[in-house]
This record gives C-alpha cells, sequence and structure tokens, in this order.
C-alpha cells in the first residue's frame, strides 16, 4: 500500500479513537467550568486523546506533502463513520437507519474522489 493512501486512511482512524477518548474524558464533568479546566487537564483519557491527536497531525502533514489536499480531505469524513461505530461497539449507543445512509454516502464520496 502507497504510504499517502495509508496515511489517509490512518489519521482519520486515530482522531476516530482521539474522539472517543475525550467522550470518556468528559464524563466526569461536573459543570463547572473552572474545575472541569483543570481536572480535565490531568485527565489521562484527555491526555491520551491530545497526544493522539498531536500524532495525527503530523502525520496529516506528511499525507498532504504526498498528496492533493482536495483530493486528501474527503477521506476526513471516515471519522463521520468510524466515531458513531466506536459509540455503538463500546458505549452502546443506538445508530439510527438515517445513520447507515449517511454512511453509504460519505463511503461513496470517498470512492468517488479517490479515483478522481
Amino acid at each position: 500500500m502507497r504510504l499517502d493512501l495509508a496515511l489517509l486512511i490512518i489519521v482519520p482512524v486515530m482522531i476516530s479513537f482521539g474522539q472517543f477518548l475525550f467522550k470518556m474524558a468528559g464524563k466526569g464533568l461536573t459543570g463547572n467550568i473552572g474545575r472541569d479546566l483543570i481536572g480535565i487537564a490531568f485527565q489521562p483519557y484527555f491526555i491520551g486523546a491530545m497526544a493522539l491527536y498531536g500524532l495525527a497531525s503530523f502525520l496529516w502533514v506528511i499525507a498532504l506533502s504526498k498528496t492533493d489536499i482536495s483530493r486528501a480531505y474527503p477521506f476526513m469524513a471516515s471519522g463521520f463513520v468510524v466515531v458513531p461505530l466506536l459509540g455503538y461497539m463500546l458505549l452502546n449507543e443506538t445508530l439510527t437507519p438515517p445513520f447507515f445512509v449517511g454512511t453509504a454516502l460519505i463511503i461513496a464520496g470517498i470512492v468517488v474522489v479517490s479515483y478522481a
């Protein structure tokens, strides 16, 4: 597999797992902004999410150096598929029929752009 294509797939997955970690970090928030900001800064889930986002950002720059941004960016839309699937698998969240229709449209769009 080409490096640019691999990164175009890996980066959105990393961002998606980061979103899952942000969700986990947010479970303990109280609504008190001052307390929450200080507490979350040392929360392991939050730190993990930030680390994933940081690494994904570096990898994204590498991906963009190897392909046109107009071709690369639609791959980021795969996060709209991966994040709800993680919510379903790991948090028992519900997926509705419109999610599956939207997922099919997103995947079709990525396929069209990748072959353009």
